[in-house]
């Protein structure tokens, strides 16, 4: 399929494993694409004070999100490392409107999407490193002690993504390949063999 969604919307939610570099391909990603007004990189809701380390993002406040989670505020929403993640409810008019949109996710809610979405107007985009990879990310960014870097590599070896429309990027080399390979995987282009980002179907 073309990108941007001229005969259909798209929603495309980026998973991953922790360290693997998510947020870093969303940003170029999202800088690189400035310009094409069909792909949209909404900003997530989080039960996190704005201003704080990571992702530019809409915070809420905690005691707010259970309501407005119920309210319908949240086309999808989960929690993890304690707080919660909320894509905006405008999400779904956007892709009904034949936007392609990109956001970061959890894999906890893809079998949500795909019922709310069916598998035409959703892609799931897995990035992947090595472990090697991996381990320099997560010590270079000080965020966890060896213990946590452990626990969080084991994780990581067991996270595998399968089912309908499922594209996997692999980002353990240089970040100019990742980036390329990544916008490549949001506007559905070939991408060499060897870099293993390929479609997997059940």
């Amino acid at each position: 399929m073309a990108h941007g969604g001229s005969e259909q919307g798209l929603l495309i939610l980026v998973v991953g494993p922790s360290g693997v570099g998510k947020d870093t391909l969303l940003d170029a990603a999202r800088a690189r694409l400035h310009d094409d007004e069909t792909i949209l990189f909404p900003r997530r809701c989080i039960t996190r004070p704005a201003g704080c380390a990571g992702e530019i993002h809409i915070p809420i406040r905690a005691e707010d999100f259970s309501s407005m989670a119920k309210q319908g505020a949240f086309l999808l929403s989960w929690r993890a490392h304690n707080l919660c993640y909320g894509i905006p409810g405008h999400v779904r008019r956007d892709v009904a409107n034949g936007k392609t949109v990109v956001v970061n996710a959890s894999r906890s809610v893809i079998d949500d999407a795909r019922d709310l979405l069916g598998n035409r107007h959703l892609r799931i985009i897995s990035i992947r490193a090595n472990k090697d990879a991996l381990r320099k990310r997560l010590e270079a960014r000080g965020r966890e002690d060896a213990k946590d870097i452990e626990q969080r590599l084991k994780r990581a070896s067991a996270y595998h993504i399968t089912g309908p429309n499922v594209m996997h990027v692999d980002n353990d080399k240089d970040l100019e390949t990742g980036i390329k390979h990544f916008i490549d995987a949001i506007q559905h282009r070939p991408i060499p063999a060897d870099q293993s980002a390929t479609d997997t179907a059940t």
